[in-house]
């Protein structure tokens, strides 16, 4: 019997050792597997590398040529600001300057308003005398209608 178990050990054995090499083997293609996976990502990786380097190469030489457009742009903007400030000012200037007129005109006009008022009321209370007299003067030195008829 002693001899039995020994067989049936060393067929065990043989089997565990035959389970060993087939995972064993199937351990090897999954590596080798994963190790031809892993090279495609590197080299995927590689490429998206270079192309990321390219891709902030462009990127920083357009921010470069941005920015020297910003600072050729800048001092023209700058003007127009001025210009639009100058334009404000003069404009606010203007409109003091004619309101100033305005006023004074109109404070003129209604001077000279009163001033001819005073003057033609004068007036005409002369012409209405004039007139008062020329037709009292006139009424005296006519004969009557009623006589010469």
């Amino acid at each position: 019997m002693a001899e039995w178990g020994a067989v049936l050990l060393a067929c065990g054995f043989i089997l565990f050792a035959a389970v060993a090499i087939i995972l064993l083997h199937t351990l090897r293609r999954v590596l080798l597997r994963t190790e031809d996976v892993l090279g495609k990502a590197g080299l995927e990786i590689s490429q998206l590398a270079s192309e990321s380097k390219e891709l902030l190469v462009q990127a920083s030489a357009t921010l470069s040529l941005l920015q020297d457009r910003v600072e050729e742009v800048e001092p023209f903007c700058e003007s127009l600001r001025l210009a639009g400030a100058s334009l404000s000012n003069t404009l606010q200037r203007a409109d003091s300057v004619t309101k100033q007129i305005t006023d004074s005109a109109m404070e003129r006009l209604e001077r000279a308003h009163r001033e001819n008022e005073l003057r033609l009321a004068e007036a005409f209370r002369w012409l209405d005398a004039g007139l008062s007299v020329w037709h009292s003067f006139k009424r005296q030195s006519q004969p009557p209608a009623d006589d010469h008829a």
